[in-house]
């Protein structure tokens, strides 16, 4: 499991938590995923007015706001955008998404602290996760996993190392839970920001999320996530060499949208080009 080192934002003085954060992939007109969940769309209504149902349903169970970024397929386009309790919703201006990436102002002095002392209070949460998965409580290592990742994402943005490194943890958390489709959903999360900043290990997540992504059962799921695992392979094929495990890994997703020739038998599942210990982070 990843090691991670953070701001400790504990104590009286700490910022309230951020809005609980979600990520939407909408892959047609009837068909989104929210953090790897299959989005019911009812008869007569857009997928869109099924997410912002979903996300307000989110909100009221929780009594605040909620937030998620939506990449959608349709338009080509990411957003991110806040839904409240009574259904209102909005677009987070870019200060407030910039804030979530700077450290809070170091208390006396009025100026933003960037140091990153000893991560204590993580250090402290991160064990009490291992303990969870030691002992087999998964569904508790789970929940400690996404309040960790909320919390560091909240301080420090979603594209922070150890933003990133506490949604790993919690992808790695959901596959040994067998919860495939949600480890699949954060791998995929992790993957896609390390590609986007140009990270030498996005080749790994990459592979950690076709991992995941081997194991989900429903095909609807697989075909829209596999969609965007090859979108991924592709970026991470331009920029190195890929070696015998990756290249596997992605003719296997590519084989998932290739046609049978025909006379071929064709067998259930999508293969196992991954290591079963990928995942051993």
């Amino acid at each position: 499991m990843p090691e991670l080192t953070a701001l400790d934002r504990s104590g009286p003085s700490a910022p309230a938590l951020p809005p609980p954060h979600f990520d939407v992939l909408v892959s047609d007109e009837h068909e989104a995923l929210l953090d790897g969940e299959r989005v019911d769309v009812a008869d007569g209504q857009s997928v869109h007015e099924a997410i912002l149902d979903l996300l307000q349903q989110h909100a009221r169970d929780r009594r605040g706001p909620v937030r998620a970024t939506v990449s959608d397929r349709l338009d080509a386009r990411t957003v991110c955008i806040e839904v409240a309790p009574d259904g209102s919703s909005r677009i987070p201006g870019p200060d407030e998404e910039e804030s979530r990436s700077a450290a809070p102002p170091a208390e006396g002095n009025g100026r933003e602290d960037h140091r990153e002392p000893a991560p204590a209070a993580v250090a402290e949460h991160v064990q009490h996760i291992r303990e969870a998965v030691d002992a087999g409580d998964t569904e508790h290592a789970g929940l400690l996993a996404a309040a960790l990742r909320e919390r560091l994402a909240g301080d420090h943005g979603a594209g922070h190392p150890q933003a990133l490194e506490a949604r790993a943890m919690e992808a790695y958390v959901a596959h040994l839970a067998g919860d495939h489709p949600l480890a699949t959903s954060l791998a995929i999360g992790v993957a896609r920001i390390r590609c986007g900043l140009g990270d030498e290990r996005a080749a790994d997540d990459v592979l950690r999320a076709t991992a995941a992504w081997e194991r989900l059962l429903d095909e609807r799921a697989a075909s829209a996530h596999g969609r965007e695992l090859l979108h991924l392979w592709t970026h991470v094929a331009e920029k190195r060499r890929l070696g015998p495990v990756h290249a596997e890994a992605m003719h296997l997703v590519r084989q998932h949208f290739t046609p049978p020739a025909a006379g071929t038998r064709v067998h259930e599942g999508r293969g196992t080009a991954v290591p079963q210990d990928t995942y051993a982070l």
